[in-house]
């Protein structure tokens, strides 16, 4: 069995969630296994489309897998809301185990359709695949809260065994009031657990959360004691507290030559708030 599989199976056998955060670069991904070492927990370091595109696909991967060789935690590295299918088969040649087909902004039968045979592609290579259904706003976090909110589709109760069963899929990203990026404070989301109820009634498969950044701790810990959210992404909270530890060191006037002495600042800054992400998930 895959270390992918393996970890899936035992966070829903233990009822916690192991974590997907996204890196495009040496420090964010330092940061992230570090963080999985300290607290003893496995995680998956994710890539998107947009990151290979920043850093280059093999420049990227490789440094990915280098950092995961290197670490003693179970890590496990992903690819993140895959759109495009020719893509997401090159990750899975290139010997990712665990991708994303996002196909969620088509209609039913056609998400249905491209999911099928990205798991039949996956499946034949030994890796597992990650769907989604419904359609997730994306906050940017300069807008003021609940803006573009009537853009979400959450997950359809009468549409999830279908789903599940024509394309075989290994998990699915729910939409239950969750959003990518972040709300201001006083706009926080707040998940849909009634909606969740409704689903997990529905299927058995493995639940992941998308959107993770700024939800409401204490609806993240219901969904994942009570209703099988495995997995948990973060990626805002991930670049906010990069940046911010930058912003710290260039606020305290300090000059420097060396570029490592900045950049070590933020990678720490990134650890902690992982190592913040990894507590919550496991409780």
């Amino acid at each position: 069995m895959s270390l992918i599989k393996e970890m899936i199976k035992k966070a829903q056998k233990e009822k916690y969630a192991f974590g997907t955060f996204d890196t495009s670069n040496l420090e964010v991904a330092q940061g992230i296994a570090w963080a999985a070492e300290a607290k003893n927990m496995p995680a998956m370091i994710g890539i998107t489309e947009s990151a290979v595109d920043y850093a280059g696909f093999l420049s990227l991967i490789g440094l990915v897998r280098g950092v995961i060789v290197e670490s003693k935690a179970d890590l496990v590295l992903h690819l993140d809301h895959g759109k495009d299918p020719k893509f997401v088969k090159k990750c899975i040649d290139e010997g990712f185990k665990s991708v994303m087909i996002d196909a969620s902004a088509n209609e039913l039968e056609k998400n249905i359709e491209i999911t099928k045979n990205i798991v039949a592609y996956a499946h034949k290579k030994g890796a597992v695949v990650q769907a989604e259904l419904g359609k997730i706003p994306k906050l940017d976090t300069s807008v003021e809260a609940g803006v573009n909110l009537k853009q979400m589709e959450k997950t359809d109760p009468n549409e999830i065994e279908k789903f599940v069963e024509k394309t075989g899929v290994d998990t699915l990203a729910v939409i239950i009031g969750n959003v990518h990026g972040m709300y201001k404070p006083e706009g926080n989301p707040h998940l849909d657990i009634d909606l969740l109820y409704n689903l997990r009634k529905k299927v058995s498969i493995p639940f992941v959360l998308h959107g993770g950044s700024g939800t409401p701790s204490e609806d993240i810990k219901k969904a994942i004691k009570e209703y099988g959210i495995i997995n948990v992404n973060i990626d805002t909270e991930i670049r906010i507290a990069f940046m911010g530890g930058l912003s710290d060191f260039c606020m305290s006037g300090q000059m420097v030559t060396d570029p490592r002495k900045v950049l070590s600042i933020a990678r720490d800054a990134v650890q902690k708030k992982v190592e913040e992400k990894i507590e919550l998930f496991k409780s």
